[in-house]
Order: structure tokens, then sequence, then C-alpha cells
């Protein structure tokens, strides 16, 4: 790549991670309006606002430093409380309305589903999502008709998430006996049909294959099938509260507890706060953590997040990935301006992307391919003390860094440290 390409490529990151806030700037009288409608209210707002966050403290970031082609950015945000209904209808005034020329995806993958055709046959309004795992949304109608999409995606979806834990567990970790344990609602039932059908392009079968219902308390039952099958590990697609039913379940059967890998819903602060101690040594894909060892400008964004609401974060990777949405879509129209067609052809166009989480080179998304993440930037993170740590290799050898420097090995076949 030329040195004036790849200029041109990062003048936006660039300004995303130096610019210091508060910077003055002259700007043009109109904003370019970036909607976003998701859960700011219910069970779910911790994910949406942390996203909400995320989004609102890149733009500052790209307009302290004298925002895209002179004109500040704006967020304007609908709260849909995680109700595809409402989703549907904030779409339509936040595009009809308020004009807004981009979107940044919702907290529901219901929600996506059924706003995905009014986008690419109605709208025509280039969308990325960075919570919504459904493989559909971005492998909609339009993408298997070869007709230009007008979604994409920042962050783990469900095809290649489920790839990326089984090849981990079985690859990685060596293990070879592998049950499920999963939820038979929601994005359980996806994972289920995901790492099913990933263990047997491997030529494997679960050694056990377990379910539960939404608000379940007790996997007593489950949990005895599974050892009585001599499982090497569980994963689990769930969300918190039953994923830490599951581990107080795994202290009444006793003895060792089978090792437990689960997909990223429940990789939150929320299920340490839960379940304490009881998730010590549970292993969880993800794409980022704000803890341990990280690079100098995550460093920072994690600093300022702090400094700024007066709390920890409730959603890493939601937080994140919104901040690089953004960064993407400033380093688009950058180049090619604000109408929502340039953009969107724009981002199948960017030759790399170096972000927070994103950090890439190579194109992020394709007309083909608008899924940015690969297993390659995906990662693996053991609770340790309190902490979502990532895992590294050394050698071959697994370990976590707690204190930042030393390396804590783990045991492939107990995820125990050594």
């Amino acid at each position: 790549m030329s040195a004036g390409v790849r200029t041109t490529t990062f003048l936006v990151a660039a300004v995303l991670l130096a610019a210091p806030l508060g910077a003055g700037s002259s700007f043009a009288e109109d904003t370019v309006k970036i909607g976003y409608a998701g859960a700011l209210t219910g069970p779910v707002s911790y994910l949406g606002n942390d996203m909400r966050r995320g989004a609102e403290m890149a733009i500052e970031k790209i307009n302290a430093g004298g925002g895209v082609r002179g004109r500040k950015l704006e967020l304007v945000v609908r709260d849909d409380e995680h109700d595809p209904v409402k989703t549907v209808a904030s779409y339509r005034q936040l595009i009809e309305r308020q004009n807004v020329v981009a979107m940044m995806g919702a907290t529901n993958s219901a929600a996506m589903l059924a706003v995905t055709p009014l986008l690419n046959d109605q709208f025509k309004i280039p969308t990325i999502c960075v919570h919504t795992d459904a493989n559909d949304i971005i492998n909609n109608q339009a993408a298997k008709e070869k007709r230009d999409s007008y979604l994409f995606r920042l962050g783990m979806f469900g095809r290649g998430q489920a790839d990326f834990l089984v090849d981990s567990m079985v690859k990685t970790f060596g293990l070879q006996k592998i049950a499920l344990l999963t939820w038979t609602s929601g994005w359980g039932t996806i994972g289920r049909h995901e790492l099913t059908r990933r263990l047997g392009e491997l030529g494997m079968t679960p050694v056990a294959d377990e379910t539960f219902d939404s608000g379940d308390t007790d996997m007593t039952a489950q949990l005895l099938k599974i050892k009585a099958a001599g499982a090497d590990v569980i994963l689990n697609y769930s969300t918190v509260p039953e994923a830490v039913a599951i581990f107080k379940s795994q202290r009444k059967v006793g003895g060792t507890p089978t090792p437990f890998a689960s997909a990223w819903g429940i990789a939150v602060p929320a299920l340490y706060k839960a379940g304490g101690d009881l998730i010590d040594g549970t292993i969880n894909s993800n794409v980022v953590t704000v803890d341990g060892p990280q690079p100098p400008a995550r460093q920072a964004a994690i600093e300022a997040y702090r400094a700024k609401y007066k709390q920890d974060f409730d959603e890493p990777a939601g937080y994140f990935d919104a901040y690089d949405a953004m960064g993407l879509f400033a380093a688009v129209m950058e180049k090619v301006g604000f109408e929502p067609e340039a953009i969107r052809a724009g981002l199948e166009n960017l030759p790399s992307f170096h972000g927070l989480v994103l950090d890439v080179d190579r194109p992020p998304f394709t007309h083909d391919q608008h899924d940015s993440f690969t297993g390659k930037d995906m990662m693996l993170g053991r609770w340790t003390s309190g902490k979502f740590l990532k895992i590294a290799a050394d050698n071959g050898a697994l370990y976590v860094s707690p204190s930042g420097s030393d390396k804590a090995f783990i045991d492939p076949k107990t995820f125990a440290l050594k």
C-alpha cells in the first residue's frame, strides 16, 4: 500500500485516537446526522447505553479534531426499549424526519431483522450493527441476490463465533468430548444450531446436548448427564441469570466441575457481579476486554470513559464496537462525502482500518463480505479474580496476565491456573 493511501485511510482514525477533547474548530452550520435506536431503558439498557456512550465519545473526538470535511457529526438517538415494533417506528422517524445519512444498529437481533428489508429496499441507508449477531442480518435477501446491501456488522456474529469457540476448544485446547448446554430461547437456539454444525464439519458430535429455559434456576439434572457422558468441556449460550444458575448447580453437583466456555453474551461485568467467585476459571469468547494489559490508545479511551461517567463499563464490547463504527463512518465520509449511497460503497472500499478494537491491514468490508471480524480478530478471555483477562500463548502454552506483566499459565484440560 502506498504512503498516500495509508495516510488517507488513517486520517480519521488518527483524529479519533489522538485529538484532545475540547479542541476548538470552525464548522459549517449544518451537522451530519447519524441515527441510533436502541434499548436505553429496560432490562438490557446497560447495553444500549454503553453503545450510545461509545458512539458519542467517538463523535466528540472527531468533532474536536475538526469534524469531517469541516462539518460536525451528530448522533440522533431514540429509545426503542429493545422492542422490534418500536425499532421500526424509530428507524422511520430518524430517516424520514431527522434525515440521518447513516445508522448504528439496534440492540436486538429481531429488531434488526425487521428493519433490514426497509434499509435495503426502501430507505437505502448504510447501517453498521455492533451488537446483533443473527446471521441473516448480513446474509440477507439482497446479499443472497448479489445486490447492494446496506447492512454491515462490526462485532460477533452467530456462525463466526460458533466456529471460533469450537475451534478454540478442539484445536487450541485439545478437547474432544464436547457437551452443549444452551438456552431454548433467542440466540441460544441459533447458538446450538451453529455449534452442532461446526462440530459436524469437524466430524464430531456432542457427547451431551442439554438445554434450559428462561428463568430456570436449577441445572443439576443437565449437569449430571454431562458429567456422566465424560465431557471435557461445556459449550454454552445463555444470559447472565441462567449462567449463574449453572455455576450454582455445579457446586451442588460437587466434585471437579466440568470446564465451561461460553459465547460472548455473558462476557460482561454483570456476570461477576452476579456470580462472584463461582465464575472464576470460566472462559468466554469476545472481541475486547478492558481488564489486563491494553494498547495505549485503548487504555486512554478506558480512562476517559471512567473519568466522564464515574463508573466502570457495563458492556465493553458494545462501547468499543460503537466507537469504531463512528470511526468507520468518519473515515469513509472524509473520502466520499455524505450521500448514503456513497457511504455504503465507501465502506466496501476502505483498504484498511485501525480502530480501538478492529485493527486490520485488510479491507474491513468488501461488496460480498459485510462482517468485519474474522476468527483471527476474536479473543478468548478467562475470568480470573473478577477480571476478564485475555488468553495469550507462549510457545503454545496458554496464559493470562493478572497483574500486567506476569504470566499465569492455564491447564488446558481444567482451565485452572497452574
